[in-house]
């Protein structure tokens, strides 16, 4: 009978995949997306808090673009953490 060559070969065993490399790629692109998402919505949501305050307490314009600094500036600060943080690998191979 012929071996059957497969998938499982200890020589193939040790190489990472090909669906290791793209999941990983994807994986730090997830992560990036996320960065900007939250960004996007912490100016969002403080944007909506200001302005609800202004229909609220009727003060015009006033707390709606205090809350788009707010939020703009708790976000990049977010953004900046993110970034700057490396997070721990659960390999002890990736560096």
């Amino acid at each position: 009978m012929a071996e059957n060559k497969g998938i499982f070969d200890k020589k193939d065993a040790k190489k990472p995949s090909e669906f290791l490399k793209v999941s990983k790629s994807y994986a730090s692109g997830w992560r990036y997306a996320e960065y900007a998402f939250q960004y996007g919505m912490s100016i969002v949501l403080c944007s909506l808090i200001g302005y609800w305050l202004d229909n609220w307490l009727n003060t015009g314009n006033m707390l709606f673009i205090i809350g788009v600094l707010i939020g703009s500036v708790g976000g990049f600060i977010n953004l900046l953490r993110g970034l700057t943080v490396k997070k721990p690998s659960k390999d002890k191979d990736d560096k």
